[in-house]
């Protein structure tokens, strides 16, 4: 029989069919209306409808149309691994039902059998047909397993790693290794001069303070299975965590998460930033950030150490007195800028200071130098800290933490932790107090208090803040004896799961969430939790072992993510800072950045492009109105911000100027000339300049020198005219930038290293009206207008941090320009070129506070 051009249908396919019907299908109510209640839908009338009759009348059917959407989302997930969240599905969960949550296996076991699929679920991994080992290969893998296995049963073992491991055995075979281990644990049993470092073992875990006093302390090991993977870069203590869901990065002697495997931008933009959508938190472990305590029995000689790094700004009274957490640029003890500066004063002689890995050690050898006398200790392995940001932080934290004792600091911060919008509570929001192991919590929870928040507790946090029980807990954290003293009987997994056991023989009644706390026996945790004002985020700090418990708990919580640096750095672009150090060019570890790591990272991506698909940045044609000699295509380095050419260009302009009165371009009488005395290029006009750079490149000299130094305010920096020969002295003067955010006033949007240019004054009339709008007869904005470009004397500047701003819904650039342009233009418009292309848009430019 004919089917009349329709294909047949089998069993399955019919009731897939039937399935995703009956999903989609909405039932409905028929309605009767009594007399009374009939509302009235004639024109004359339509203002007496009842909306709340109607809505009531009505609910039935948006009931099912809520469930109908909800069971046609899932109508086509067939499988279980196809109904997770996205952070929990794994491609191995398709096939291994071990990567499915437990709750699910059995569905998916089910699955397995009606797709005849029971062979995976009995071989859920499948031995690779690669080399088998040999039998010498063999060996060394049976012997370095007992190795491990041997190390781990001596706790003590674990605070001699750095040298009796790694050095004493460097040269060893495994049969020397293995007998050398046994000698030293003999060694550790028998010699009793050894109780000063079996002292610091107080727990079963090996937890201890790794704290160096005026020296820097020896990296902090966890597990010895990983060591040789840490010799040049140290990991967190949260690193196999987030190696399982992160891009890492290898950087400053630190591997550090720098982006989630998940795409994560409109995320973090809608958590983090400063927008009402927020409704989770972001959280970072940021350990890798260096403190130390700096201490001395005389507080003028803190107070002149203090000065000097913070360029006399750390030394307010409301910064030393008042418990105010203190942000601003770490300055050497020659006066230049090295990065960001976290500070806080704990009394009149000891000082909290946290500082970027990349100039922590130059910082702390150089208070060591200036006064052998302070009490210095290097915290890096002994003091963690966890970043929260986001309108949920003060709500997660409260879930997790939980006091041992009745503390002021506690309830004002349990009073205020339902508050979502923490940009209304005051500059100087800091709690300090004792919590309790985390672990002791079964399933986080939030302590709601006993009354809603008023303006009255948030005024407290300022005028009744308990300043002595706050410098308690600082002078706990402060005091390598006291960390230490934190962990002592720090309860292992297996502890904990027995004393959970205990929890289910409680009465009716009582609460099985919590584990009791033992006061004379259970340790006490002292944490510092701050607001910075600045960054406008939260900072928990914290012993350095007691940073697992609380980061594990805390990603248990619903709407908390983890982040990298790449969000950080989102983040500050979207609230107009810098970031350290990508838009640190001023300092040495911003110039490093930009000018080595990312320049090479962007040189190897084009080159493995083919030669085909890879722009040819000497062949872009019309970039400027006039075309130099010198150039071809693209200015300066085509992969990172070129310092070192707008310094040159902008000392050739400033020299010409002075010198000629004017400007030349080009000189068509005469080509370049060489002074015969110092074999260097005569400079008259500025194709010569761009020669001049030229040849600075094809030296290379001085690239280790910051070709910019930062300035504030707009200002010259002057040019020695003097100093002989002339063109030493316009590659060496360095260059005054300011930092500036431009906004895009039309479509388009603005890449890293894009090139800025000052607006001539004959093409200002033009560009006003665009920043304007020129329209289209049907009112639609003009965006085909040929433009006006400016000449390579016009650059003024590079960007640092460019994107899709989605908070404003255009393109925002934050970079830097020559302060001296700023000085002679009052223009608040500049123009903003991609690099590679010769298209020019218009930007609002406003400076940026630092």
């Amino acid at each position: 029989m004919s089917s009349g051009g329709n294909k047949q249908l089998n069993k399955n396919q019919l009731f897939k069919r039937d399935k995703i019907r009956n999903a989609r299908f909405i039932r409905a109510q028929t309605l009767k209306y009594d007399n009374a209640k009939t509302p009235d839908l004639s024109k004359e009338n339509a203002a007496t409808l009842n909306v709340h009759n109607f809505i009531d009348s009505r609910s039935y059917d948006i009931e099912q149309l809520f469930i109908s959407m909800k069971n046609s989302k899932s109508s086509n997930s067939t499988r279980v691994f196809q109904s997770l969240p996205r952070k929990l599905r794994r491609r191995t969960a398709s096939h291994n039902i071990k990567r499915i949550p437990k709750r699910m296996r059995n569905r998916a076991k089910r699955e397995m059998n009606k797709n005849n699929l029971q062979s995976d679920i009995n071989t859920v991994t499948t031995k690779k047909n690669g080399k088998k080992l040999n039998s010498k290969e063999l060996y060394k893998a049976k012997m370095s397993l007992k190795l491990l296995r041997l190390f781990t049963k001596s706790k003590q073992l674990k605070l001699s790693i750095s040298d009796s491991l790694t050095v004493s055995t460097s040269h060893k075979s495994i049969r020397q290794k293995i007998a050398f281990l046994h000698k030293l644990i003999k060694d550790y049993t028998k010699d009793k001069s050894l109780t000063d470092i079996n002292n610091l073992l107080n727990n079963i875990n090996g937890s201890f303070d790794n704290t160096g006093i005026n020296q820097l302390s020896k990296i902090s090991h966890n597990r010895i299975k990983y060591l040789k993977r840490q010799n040049n870069f140290n990991w967190l203590s949260s690193h196999i965590w987030n190696a399982k869901r992160s891009h890492m990065i290898k950087r400053w002697g630190f591997q550090i998460p720098y982006a989630p495997t998940q795409k994560c931008y409109r995320l973090t933009h809608r958590l983090g930033g400063n927008t009402a959508a927020s409704d989770g938190a972001l959280c970072m472990d940021s350990s890798y950030i260096g403190t130390m305590i700096l201490s001395h029995t005389d507080n003028t000689k803190v107070n002149e150490v203090i000065k000097i790094i913070s360029n006399s700004k750390a030394i307010q009274s409301k910064y030393k007195n008042k418990l105010y957490w203190f942000e601003g640029l770490c300055y050497n003890f020659n006066g230049d800028v090295l990065g960001p500066l976290d500070l806080l004063w704990i009394s009149e002689n000891t000082v909290m200071i946290r500082l970027h890995p990349s100039f922590f050690e130059t910082i702390f050898n150089s208070i060591l130098d200036y006064d052998n006398e302070f009490n210095l200790q290097d915290c890096r392995f002994s003091l963690s800290s966890i970043l929260i940001r986001g309108a949920k932080t003060l709500t997660a934290l409260s879930s997790i933490i939980r006091t041992p004792n009745p503390s002021e600091s506690f309830n004002q911060f349990i009073n205020i932790s339902s508050i979502s919008d923490y940009s209304s509570l005051p500059k100087r929001s800091i709690f300090a107090f004792n919590s309790i192991d985390p672990r002791y919590l079964s399933t986080p929870s939030p302590i709601k208090p006993k009354k809603k928040t008023t303006s009255d507790d948030i005024l407290k946090l300022q005028n009744n803040l308990p300043a002595d029980e706050i410098t308690n807990i600082l002078n706990k954290l402060s005091d390598p004896k006291e960390r230490n003293l934190s962990y002592r009987n720090q309860n292992s997994l297996k502890q904990l799961a027995q004393r959970r056991r205990q929890l289910l023989l409680k009465k009716p009644g009582e609460t099985k969430n919590q584990i009791s706390f033992n006061e004379g026996k259970d340790p006490k945790i002292p944490l510092l939790l701050v607001k910075r004002p600045k960054s406008n985020d939260w900072l928990l700090i914290l012993p350095w072992h007691w940073l697992l418990p609380f980061w594990y708990q805390l990603n248990r919580i619903s709407r908390v993510y983890h982040i990298g640096l790449r969000q950080l750095q989102q983040l500050n672009y979207e609230n107009q800072q810098l970031y350290f150090p990508d838009d640190f060019p001023f300092t040495k570890a911003g110039h490093l950045e930009n000018s080595i790591f990312k320049r090479d990272s962007n040189s190897k991506k084009w080159e493995r492009k083919p030669i085909g698909k890879r722009l040819n940045y000497t062949k872009v044609k019309n970039i400027h109105a006039m075309d130099l000699p010198s150039v071809k295509g693209e200015i300066g380095d085509y992969f990172s911000c070129d310092w070192e050419f707008l310094r040159i260009l902008r000392n050739g302009i400033n020299y010409l100027l002075q010198k000629e009165g004017k400007l030349t371009m080009v000189s068509s009488s005469r080509t370049s000339s060489f002074d015969e005395k110092t074999s260097l290029r005569n400079l008259n006009v500025l194709n010569d300049i761009i020669e001049l750079y030229k040849d600075s490149q094809a030296k290379k000299e001085n690239n280790e020198l910051v070709p910019v130094i930062l300035s504030s305010k707009p200002e010259k920096y002057p040019l020695d005219l003097n100093k002989a020969p002339i063109q030493l002295s316009i590659i060496e003067t360095p260059l005054k930038v300011t930092p500036i955010s431009c906004t895009f006033l039309e479509k388009g949007h603005p890449a890293d290293y894009a090139r800025i240019y000052h607006i001539p004054k004959e093409h200002y009339k033009h560009w006003l009206q665009v920043a304007n709008g020129i329209y289209r007869s049907d009112g639609k904005r003009d965006h085909e207008i040929e433009h006006p470009k400016p000449d390579i004397n016009h650059l003024i500047g590079f960007v640092t941090s460019g994107t899709y701003h989605q908070g404003q819904g255009r393109g925002v650039a934050n970079g830097f320009v020559d302060s001296s342009s700023l000085e002679t233009s009052k223009q608040n418009y500049v123009l903003i070129r991609n690099v590679g292309t010769n298209v020019y848009r218009i930007a609002k430019a406003s400076l940026i506070d630092i």
